[in-house]
């Protein structure tokens, strides 16, 4: 018997990832339209009555894209101990370097702002608290002006959005 590094639960999340990814699309008919694969498959990719059948990366790739839903590649990142940051959309993006870091800088300064409140009362970040002072959303928002200011950056060096 072989040893998977994944467990039951992990593969469980990542089936229950892929039927809510699959509703996002519109639904398994709808899904099957945007991806070689159909409906009868997306339904057992999804199905935990099938423990052995898991989503190909390319159609993975399809339904994601067709739904503007990262959310099963964002599962796969926190099972591979890592996180899914998003790309900003090229509209977004900023065209200088004081508009780039300016807006990293204000969103990580006011995630850290947020977090020393927090902590002032008795040096602790209960989960209430961070639901309160929205710390994840915030923290979240650093992330994604931090990416901002890296795409900004490999646009200057010629490497395109990505």
């Amino acid at each position: 018997m072989t040893v998977r590094p994944t467990t039951e639960h992990d593969r469980a999340a990542l089936k229950a990832a892929v039927r809510a990814l699959t509703r996002a699309c519109g639904g398994q008919d709808r899904a099957a339209m945007a991806t070689r694969v159909g409906q009868s498959t997306l339904s057992r990719y999804g199905s935990i009555a099938h423990p052995h059948e898991h989503v190909p990366l390319d159609v993975l790739m399809d339904l994601t894209i067709d739904a503007d839903d990262p959310d099963v590649v964002r599962t796969l990142c926190r099972m591979a101990n890592g996180v899914f940051v998003p790309l900003p959309k090229p509209s977004v993006v900023p065209t200088t370097w004081t508009a780039a870091l300016g807006a990293a800088v204000k969103s990580g300064g006011e995630a850290a702002d947020t977090i020393c409140r927090a902590l002032n009362d008795d040096g602790q970040i209960t989960p209430e608290e961070i639901a309160d002072f929205e710390i994840i959303e915030k923290l979240s928002a650093a992330i994604e002006a931090l990416a901002v200011l890296q795409l900004y950056a490999r646009q200057v060096c010629g490497e395109g959005e990505g």
